[in-house]
Order: C-alpha cells, then structure tokens, then sequence
C-alpha cells in the first residue's frame, strides 16, 4: 500500500520559476478510525439486561466507547443495522478511511457469509464481540462466519465484550507509534 506523505500545492508562477510547498497529507496524519457495527436487536439491550439488574443501553454502550475512543485519539463511526446487506453497503463506502471494524453481528453471525467475503477481500482489521446475556449468544458466537477472519473475538457480558474490542485496537494503535 502506497502512503503519500506530503504532497506539492503550486503556490505561485512567475516567468523564471515555479515554487511549491510541502504540506502534510491530512489523510495520513489524521487520527484512527474505527467502524463499530451493532447488529440486529441490540436496540433491545436494556430490556434484556433489566433482568440482569445492569441496565444496560446502547446509548450507554456508545457512550463508554466514545470516551475510551477520546482519551485515546481514535476516532468512532457507529451504526446499527438490521440487515446485513446495509452493514456490507456501509463497510463498502467506510473500506478506505477506516483502520478497524468492531462488529457485534448477534444473530448474523452464523451466516454472513457474504460479510466475509468482503471483510477477506478489503482485508479490514475485524474484532467480533457477543455480549453473554443476549439469547443464543454462545452458539452464534461458536459458528460465526467471521470466526476465522477475526483478528480478536470476545464473549462478555455487555460492556465488557466492547471495551475488549475496543481496546484491542487501542493498542494496536499505541504499538504502531
């Protein structure tokens, strides 16, 4: 993979010369980015961990990883689909600006095929996360599609299968420095 670091910016023309400054590629020095990919009826944690007594949210998902992602100079793009063809159209248009997929598929996980496919083929850094308390998390968890494709794969209640995502990233990103 080419990186450009700088790039010439034609700044004047005069009939004897031509001057050119260097300017730093905003692209290569801006921070990591992170697409973070909640599958189907995540929407519904809070029901689900009412149980639990965690209270647990989305909203309170997003909000942790957007701290962590803050304190650590990475920045997060976050969605929510139901369909994995909306997941495959978003990876398709983020593939070039992103360093990493945070992915909790759910149920998708046993057969998104097809997201493999395109996670092979882009070759995007990939973290699976299964929360615990969801139903049938364990076997969507052990015949996940991605299970061979994933650089890191978590089964945690909550929180704490994201944070671990997230953090893998976290260091990787301090590594690299």
């Amino acid at each position: 993979m080419k990186v450009n670091l700088c790039r010439a910016t034609n700044l004047r023309y005069d009939l004897t010369f031509i001057t050119f400054a260097i300017q730093p590629n905003p692209a290569y020095f801006s921070a990591m980015k992170i697409l973070i990919i909640h599958g189907p009826n995540l929407p519904f944690l809070g029901k689900i961990s009412a149980g639990t007594g965690s209270r647990l949210t989305l909203d309170k998902v997003n909000t942790s990883l957007r701290r962590m992602a803050q304190e650590s100079g990475i920045e997060l793009k976050i969605f929510q689909f139901y369909s994995e063809e909306k997941i495959l159209k978003v990876v398709a248009r983020n593939r070039s600006d992103i360093a990493g997929l945070l992915i909790s598929p759910g149920a998708l996980a046993i057969n998104c095929h097809t997201l493999r496919e395109l996670l092979s083929i882009l070759k995007i850094k990939t973290v699976e996360v299964h929360l615990s308390e969801m139903p049938d998390a364990k076997a969507s968890f052990g015949q996940s599609a991605l299970r061979d494709i994933a650089v890191a794969r978590f089964l945690e209640p909550g929180l704490t299968a994201y944070q671990k995502g997230l953090q893998y990233f976290i260091k990787t990103k301090d590594a690299s420095q």
